[in-house]
């Protein structure tokens, strides 16, 4: 009635009186009765309209009906109540101090003059399937008989009179209600009625909306469980990948790459199904999702390499910690990328061969660098047995240049790093010129001369007589010039 009287800008007044109302605890009804039955008694005996001094004086003395200790035991209970409620508000969320009737009244207040606070009002006070449905299309009629999102037109199908979808993501993170969210659409999306293209349609620019903010926010646990209401398993397997790289336990990582491994088999699956359905309605480039742009081939490979991650995972990842240090995952053309994998493979090389020789291919890795890596690696460690048997794998696979190049990088380590002369690994280089080349690096310089004057190479010699010269090794100096007398 008074709203109706007042003649300016309704909303702030509405906002004044629901203030009004949410600020004071809940009415004590039992001991409003009894103060109203009490004034009953004392105006029985007035017949007139205005009451006299004395009726009025003892109207306004309202002895309680209840002894003052069980009065003190109530107010001590009250306070109990509410610190308990504090507390369970810090527990699960918000509890609110508005019996149904007074809720209900604010919620029409709102509906009918401020729409747009209602969705905060509404998650204040711990409705948040309510507020959730105010975006959502309804066959049944709410309580004020609203059944439209919008009473407006707008250029945003989305935005509705209590606000955007951004809006309602940002109250159901900030109260911890996004499974809420996920509840009222799933229930939606399940429903047996659950068959109208329009409905369907909007649903999916909900979900897409939604996704796009959990994306943005990098809320990727949300995005995830969206993404899978959405139907969409493309963009679900890639989604778990980047869950794998914030993982820090192998068991998490092994969990979301077994998911991801899962949704990409499942993209498939419906690729192959629908396949004939594509040909006949074919879709521009333009109007395709990022997942319906994947080729089939592309899908599988990220399968293939989910797989690969999973079993580098379970062989390098036994201790907890950031997981992202031994991902497979990124751009390859990213210097960081091809080291990491790198890295990856060369420490896999040493136990398990068979899966590093693998992945050389699959990410088409830089085969040389990688094992020369390793042989580095286990020289500077004294592994000889397993270089041994490194060395023993990776023989067939490579030219003997190369094979040279990967006996060089630990020949190298031993004589700089150890002091040491290995001789065996210098027996095993192909190249006459590269066992000159160690044999001097671990100061074999006679070796050298026999190397290089049996193979008949003069810049070998040549090469032999400076470093005599360099290290003062008067004899070998004497027998390269007397050969080089000879050949030149």
């Amino acid at each position: 009635q008074a709203l109706q009287q007042f003649k300016g800008d309704a909303p702030p007044v509405v906002l004044d009186i629901i203030n009004t109302i949410e600020g004071g605890p809940p009415v004590d009804v039992s001991s409003v009765r009894s103060m109203y039955e009490h004034v009953a008694k004392s105006a029985a005996t007035i017949f007139d309209d205005s009451l006299s001094a004395d009726s009025y004086l003892n109207v306004l003395y309202m002895p309680s009906t209840f002894p003052r200790s069980e009065r003190s035991r109530q107010s001590r209970d009250s306070l109990d109540s509410q610190f308990s409620s504090a507390n369970s508000y810090l527990e699960d969320g918000p509890r609110s101090n508005l019996d149904s009737v007074r809720y209900a009244e604010c919620i029409h207040y709102l509906q009918e003059y401020a729409r747009p606070q209602m969705l905060a009002f509404m998650f204040r006070h711990g409705h948040y399937a309510e507020a959730c449905s105010l975006f959502f299309p309804s066959s049944e009629p709410t309580a004020e008989g609203e059944t439209s999102l919008s009473s407006v037109p707008r250029s945003d199908p989305l935005t509705t009179d209590y606000g955007t979808i951004d809006d309602l993501c940002d109250l159901c993170l900030g109260y911890g209600a996004m499974s809420v969210l996920e509840d009222t659409i799933l229930a939606i999306t399940q429903s047996p009625t659950y068959h109208d293209t329009t409905v369907i349609q909007y649903m999916n620019t909900v979900l897409t909306r939604i996704c796009n903010y959990c994306e943005m926010h990098r809320h990727y646990n949300y995005l995830y469980n969206f993404l899978v209401l959405k139907g969409d398993h493309v963009a679900s397997g890639l989604c778990c990948i980047q869950l794998f790289m914030n993982s820090m336990s192998q068991e998490e990582s092994l969990k979301h790459l077994g998911h991801a491994k899962t949704h990409f088999e499942e993209a498939l699956s419906v690729r192959d199904r629908t396949i004939e359905a594509t040909k006949l309605v074919s879709r521009t480039a333009r109007n395709k999702s990022a997942s319906e742009k994947l080729t089939r081939e592309m899908i599988m490979k990220f399968s293939t390499r989910v797989s690969y991650q999973m079993d580098v995972v379970k062989v390098l990842n036994s201790v907890d910690g950031p997981q992202w240090k031994t991902s497979l995952f990124g751009n390859p053309t990213d210097p960081e990328t091809l080291r990491r994998r790198c890295m990856v493979v060369e420490t896999l090389a040493e136990k398990h061969f068979d899966l590093a020789f693998r992945m050389l291919h699959e990410f088409d890795l830089p085969v040389v660098d990688v094992y020369a890596g390793v042989a580095a690696s286990l020289a500077e460690r004294k592994k000889g047995g397993q270089l041994t048997e490194f060395l023993k794998n990776i023989r067939g696979t490579i030219e003997d240049d190369e094979w040279d190049q990967v006996l060089g990088a630990a020949i190298n380590v031993y004589a700089n790093k150890h002091k040491e002369r290995p001789d065996r690994l210098i027996d095993m280089l192909i190249s006459n010129h590269r066992k000159v080349l160690a044999c001097v690096v671990c100061g074999r310089l006679k070796s050298a001369f026999q190397i290089a004057s049996r193979s008949g190479s003069v810049a070998d010699v040549q090469y032999v007589a400076h470093q005599a010269l360099h290290a003062n090794a008067l004899p070998v100096l004497d027998m390269c010039k007397q050969w080089l007398a000879q050949y030149m």
